[in-house]
C-alpha cells in the first residue's frame, strides 16, 4: 500500500484500511474539518464491518475531529504522535474515546 500524499488519498484509501473482523458489530460516525492547503470536509460512517467516506459533514458525528490539513497528514503519517498534537492544540477532539477505539479499527500507515 503506497502512502497517501494528501487528505484526499488519505481518506479515499481509509475503507481498504479497514480492521473488518474487528469493525464487526460497531458503528458510529465522524467528521472531519480539516483546515488549510488540501484540507476539506469528510464524514466517515461505520457500520457492522463497512467503511464509508462521504465528502462533506453528513449525518450527526459521535465524534468531531478539527485540525490543519497538514498537521492530520502528519499524525497519519507517523510524523507527528497523536498524543502530541493534541496537548499542543494541533487537533481538537469532540469525543476522545470513541476517536481512540476509531484508530484501533483501521491499519495504520507508518
Amino acid at each position: 500500500m503506497s502512502l497517501p500524499s494528501n487528505i484526499q488519498e488519505l481518506f479515499q484509501g481509509l475503507p481498504a484500511r479497514l480492521k473488518v473482523a474487528d469493525a464487526a458489530g460497531k458503528s458510529s460516525v465522524f467528521h472531519f474539518d480539516l483546515t488549510g492547503d488540501g484540507g476539506g470536509k469528510y464524514t466517515v460512517s461505520l457500520a457492522d464491518g463497512v467503511c464509508k467516506v462521504d465528502d462533506g459533514l453528513v449525518g450527526e458525528a459521535k465524534c468531531v475531529v478539527s485540525a490543519a490539513a497538514s498537521d492530520y497528514l502528519d499524525i497519519e503519517l507517523g510524523k507527528l504522535r497523536p498524543e502530541m498534537a493534541f496537548m499542543m492544540g494541533k487537533i481538537k477532539i469532540s469525543n476522545l474515546p470513541e476517536m481512540m477505539a476509531f484508530m484501533q479499527l483501521f491499519t495504520r500507515l507508518a
